[in-house]
């Protein structure tokens, strides 16, 4: 592009039409968290990214003269909580001056001590290594030491109003998708080909690709170089595997955990076992997707009661959303006894009793064994 084309350029660009400019770029909303001298601030902020991923570094950038930037000054970290999609109202409730912004918001002390924001899709807690001052802003960098996320679609900030991502057409097409390789329409070692899905389901190629991408996330199909997406064998072994790393994992958190986590802790915990008890009626599951989101958000909860960062992270590769949704999910019945046993694992955390809680946790690793084994067994030992 020549000189001509480009059109005038000024040393400055005027901040009212700089503010209608970069309201085109479309943010993730957050909401950041601190506290100090006994008070707790917050504040939404949409200028919040990664900076780094090794070491994990986030990047804040807050208005100096909103009070939560001098705590986090004045503490040396903060929570990035990320909200969903149906978040818009809480988002303005820490955008606008409050005399108590947490006003009926579910909080919980993180592993920094800091109040994080209990329904959040994600959250992260910082320690801040840097700060740089730019203009009225403070940026903030933190070394992040704890990250959770959660099942659900992000709040964004666009041209000055809060939104969501469209993907209600592309999450039905998914769905249909993954029915058809649970189904075994599609079974183990086949290749699912772009151009045959498209045609099978009559979607565009684009809603086809983000299925595949998403079946590849929840390890029921492998992108193969040579062949393309292949569906993935499912068996026994494979069962095994990860629900007996699952109990290392959770046999390490109890005996570093129990005797040692606070109310507000158990609270929690609490709460996410209610949740997905709820979602278990008799034998059958009310709805299998958000059993599987519950019973994943209540067993990464028990996890972060280590409080050890690296435990939380090896728990997160495991590939147990995979294994449940390829066993568990082919049906809709199961039993009531796996929250018979999570039951057991909840209550003997809040009577911080290790020994009950290891019987637990052992004897929910072989109910899903056992279960797999039974599903399995009708469909001729793999899937």
């Amino acid at each position: 592009m020549d000189q001509a084309s480009a059109g005038p350029v000024s040393e400055t660009v005027d901040s009212m039409l700089f503010r209608h400019v970069v309201g085109h770029l479309a943010t993730g909303v957050t909401v950041l968290t601190t506290a100090c001298d006994d008070q707790r601030f917050g504040m939404t902020a949409s200028s919040v990214t990664s900076l780094s991923v090794d070491p994990p570094t986030m990047l804040a950038c807050i208005n100096n003269a909103v009070p939560t930037a001098g705590a986090v000054a004045r503490a040396g970290r903060y929570v990035v909580n990320v909200l969903g999609e149906a978040q818009g109202q809480l988002a303005m409730q820490f955008a606008v001056p409050g005399p108590d912004k947490f006003k009926d918001v579910r909080v919980h002390t993180g592993a920094l001590g800091l109040p994080v924001l209990s329904d959040a899709l994600a959250h992260l807690e910082c320690d801040v290594v840097e700060q740089v001052d730019g203009g009225t802003h403070s940026v903030f960098i933190g070394r992040v030491r704890s990250a959770v996320a959660g099942q659900g679609q992000p709040l964004t900030y666009f041209r000055g109003d809060f939104g969501r991502f469209e993907f209600a057409r592309d999450d039905r097409v998914y769905k249909k998708a993954r029915h058809r390789v649970l189904s075994r329409v599609y079974p183990a070692n086949e290749v699912i080909l772009l151009d045959d899905l498209v045609n099978e389901l009559k979607v565009d190629h684009s809603a086809a690709f983000y299925a595949l991408t998403r079946l590849a996330a929840d390890g029921l199909v492998r992108r193969d170089p040579d062949r393309g997406y292949v569906v993935t064998q499912f068996d026994v072994t494979v069962s095994d595997e990860t629900f007996d790393a699952r109990l290392a994992i959770e046999l390490g958190v109890i005996d570093l955990s129990i005797g040692h986590t606070a109310d507000a802790e158990l609270a929690e915990l609490r709460a996410r076992f209610e949740r997905m008890a709820s979602l278990l009626v008799g034998d059958r599951f009310v709805d299998f997707d958000d059993y599987l989101d519950a019973n994943y958000a209540f067993h990464e909860w028990l996890v972060s009661l280590a409080h050890n960062p690296l435990l939380t992270a090896t728990f997160g590769g495991l590939s147990i959303r995979s294994v449940m949704t390829r066993s568990f999910g082919s049906t809709p019945t199961t039993s009531q006894k796996f929250i018979d046993v999570q039951r057991d694992l909840t209550e003997a955390f809040e009577r911080a009793d290790r020994a009950a809680a290891r019987t637990a946790a052992r004897a929910y690793c072989t109910l899903a064994k056992q279960r797999v084994r039974e599903i399995l067994a009708h469909t001729g030992g793999r899937l």
